[in-house]
């Protein structure tokens, strides 16, 4: 299977295209990456109607700081009028013809204050775009390929911690984890893992510790995973990895409860490994919920910053309660069995709320992955960016499960509505479940 390629990446490719050309390229042979191209182009997630759903800088001057660091030039023929990139509704027009063959092609472009112009897409060709590479690909979605000429990296982390009595400590818990975790990102990033026996003189060392590793030589990098603290006293937890489990699944249970209005039921599968799901979840999200370099506190007495793991899985069984529920009501004859993707009408999921969900989190969620390598070369894995974009996500897919009501009676005519929106629901199960697996979290069918 081919590996994916960003979009985003693409669009930022072609952008610079259209506004610069290469002058020297040595400078200019890495890739254009959407992410470091700073204030000149930015995503939106809210507010597009006013945003757009990317704005660029218009003012010229800083295309040209760009294009002095990375062997470029502007082109002249973009900032004839008071150097601005885009000066006139023709300059725009130009730009909107030459997107038509575009990985995305633009709808429109309209300026905005402080000298910036909001692009617009047709939204149509994302949404196919997404709901094909997603559910083609499936946990593969974002994967980059590795040749043997990719740079090499060799993960690794500070010997064993455990407690007289065996049992592991949670600081060491959260050592291993973050090398476990940062070990499953590294098929989003152009690094080849290696094992220590497979080094070569350019290989990258990186090595999990506790704390910064002293003379460190330049072909090593230390990620620091500072302490797991109590929440009053900061002074080190004496907990074990056991016993905090045992402690957040009772946490987590009174939480389904109580804020979610969940009721638990011992009738489907095994009610003691739900439990247990449910408290090792909470573990990963209070340990990573913060940068790996800060300290964790435990939670006690069910208080802090906790709700997030409940309310994910709670998103996670409902997505798949939704496409169970669907599924049965086909083979009982409510509805007939669902078309192929082929012929679904997606311009109804054009509305913002279905673009929001689409655009803003499934689109960009190799990219996220993506970015929590970005710093790995200074000894920086944001995994927090990725529990951040799972809270995201389960929330935004809750409001929209409230408003879209997608699974009642519906009339004939609306049943296509009814299709496009159960296939943009098995593209958000998949996403959500490749971003818990990325962390070592197991999403649940039922509570």
């Amino acid at each position: 299977m081919e590996s994916y390629q960003y979009p985003m990446n693409k669009l930022a490719q072609e952008l610079m295209n259209f506004f610069t050309v290469v002058v020297d390229k040595e400078e200019s042979s890495a890739p254009v990456l959407f992410q470091r191209c700073g204030v000149l182009i930015r995503f939106h997630i809210e507010d597009i109607p006013d945003s757009g759903d990317i704005s660029i800088a218009n003012i010229s001057k800083y295309w040209e700081a760009y294009c002095r660091k990375q062997g470029r030039k502007m082109r002249q023929d973009t900032y004839k009028e008071m150097d601005l990139v885009l000066p006139n509704e023709a300059a725009m027009q130009g730009l909107i013809e030459k997107a038509k063959d575009w990985v995305f092609p633009l709808q429109g472009i309209t300026p905005l204050y402080k000298d910036r112009c909001a692009f617009s897409f047709h939204r149509r060709p994302v949404i196919a775009y997404v709901l094909n590479v997603v559910l083609q690909q499936g946990d593969r979605y974002g994967h980059i390929s590795k040749s043997d000429k990719a740079p090499t990296l060799c993960l690794s982390q500070s010997p064993n911690s455990t407690l007289d009595d065996g049992t592991e400590k949670l600081s060491h818990y959260r050592l291993s984890q973050l090398r476990v975790i940062t070990r499953r990102l590294m098929a989003y990033s152009a690094w080849r893992l290696v094992d220590p026996d497979q080094q070569s003189a350019d290989t990258l060392r990186v090595t999990v510790e506790a704390q910064r590793c002293p003379n460190q030589p330049t072909d090593h990098v230390c990620l620091v995973c500072g302490p797991v603290l109590e929440p009053v006293g900061k002074t080190a937890t004496t907990m074990n990895r056991d016993s905090y489990v045992a402690l957040r699944s009772k946490d987590m249970i009174l939480m389904a409860m109580h804020r979610n209005g969940v009721r638990m039921s011992s009738s489907h599968g095994d009610f003691d490994s739900l439990i247990q799901r449910l408290g090792a979840a909470a573990v990963i999200v209070d340990l990573f919920e913060v940068r790996h370099a800060s300290a964790a506190s435990v939670v006690r007495n069910g208080s802090g910053g906790s709700k997030g793991a409940s309310y994910i899985l709670y998103n996670s069984a409902r997505l798949e309660t939704l496409l169970r529920t669907f599924n049965a009501q086909v083979e009982a004859g409510v509805y007939q069995p669902l078309p192929p993707l082929d012929d679904i009408d997606l311009s109804l999921l054009e509305d913002d709320l279905d673009w929001k969900l689409i655009y803003g989190y499934l689109l960009p969620f190799p990219e996220v992955v993506e970015s929590t390598l970005n710093l790995l070369q200074q000894g920086q894995c944001d995994v927090h960016l990725l529990v951040r974009y799972i809270s995201s996500l389960a929330a935004i897919f809750s409001r929209y499960y409230r408003q879209k009501k997608i699974l009642v009676q519906m009339r004939d005519q609306l049943m296509p509505v009814l299709y496009a929106r159960v296939y943009l629901i098995m593209a958000v199960r998949q996403v959500l479940n490749v971003a818990l697996s990325l962390l070592g979290i197991e999403p649940v069918t039922y509570i």
